[in-house]
């Protein structure tokens, strides 16, 4: 039997002229999904197949992280960074499986997620030390565990698994953890990148469930909105290369 996952799209006001092209080109080419749910910060804004969230559903918001990290342009990068981590406990009846695909990527050609019943995860080459040096502030087993980043614009959480690594942060911390999250970015990196969901959650899979999925390599590149090279599998188009 086949796996069955969700897909969750966060979509905020630098996306909304794309985010139509992209939700086409996420039905057409992810294989196996049941829901996509567009986290949008215009909770009147619908898609047709899709299902919309209210992003004030979830425990904080920009006010909520700006009494951690003073109110600056990159609060809204750190909020959907917690919202894609705490998506399986939030919204309704969403499947432990869901995939995370940042609205501005495009997925190119018929990809799949599961393999032997296990999640697939693709890789980038990304190397940011204050991610790391977050994610060690978290808690100090969470260490960089391979040569490659789990960086790569999408990515397979289960939420099971992010319970786990919750648990282990709220033990450690004694507090929530997107408290602990929030407190653990270092002061000289607010404003430019601190953290990462996608580093974190990457390098506990390869800690604590090491037999528990796969690494397989897709083509991928940032780049401008163009359509025409056939050699990627996808795409992303952040907004200030478009």
């Amino acid at each position: 039997m086949d796996i069955l996952f969700d897909i969750v799209i966060l979509v905020g006001p630098n996306d909304t002229t794309i985010i139509e092209k992209m939700i086409e080109y996420t039905k057409k080419n992810i294989i196996g999904y049941r829901n996509i749910y567009l986290i949008y910060y215009d909770p009147e804004i619908k898609f047709n197949e899709c299902i919309t969230i209210n992003e004030n559903i979830f425990p904080f918001n920009k006010n909520i992280l700006a009494s951690y990290l003073g109110y600056n342009n990159r609060l809204g990068w750190y909020l959907q960074q917690l919202i894609k981590l705490y998506a399986g406990f939030t919204i309704k009846n969403i499947l432990n499986n869901y995939l995370a695909i940042d609205s501005d990527t495009y997925f190119l050609k018929f990809t799949t997620f599961f393999k032997n019943k296990l999640p697939l995860y693709n890789f980038g080459n990304e190397c940011n030390i204050p991610y790391f040096e977050h994610m060690h502030k978290l808690h100090p087993s969470l260490t960089k565990q391979t040569h490659y980043s789990g960086i790569c614009h999408h990515m397979m959480f289960q939420t099971n698994i992010i319970s786990e690594l919750f648990k282990l942060v709220e033990y450690y911390h004694k507090e929530s953890f997107y408290k602990s999250f929030l407190k653990c970015i270092n002061n000289k990196d607010i404003m430019g990148s601190g953290a990462s969901e996608y580093e974190i959650y990457f390098n506990y899979l390869h800690i604590y469930h090491k037999n528990k999925f796969l690494v397989r390599q897709l083509k991928w590149e940032n780049t401008n909105l163009s359509f025409q090279n056939n050699n990627l599998d996808y795409i992303s188009c952040h907004w200030y290369i478009r």
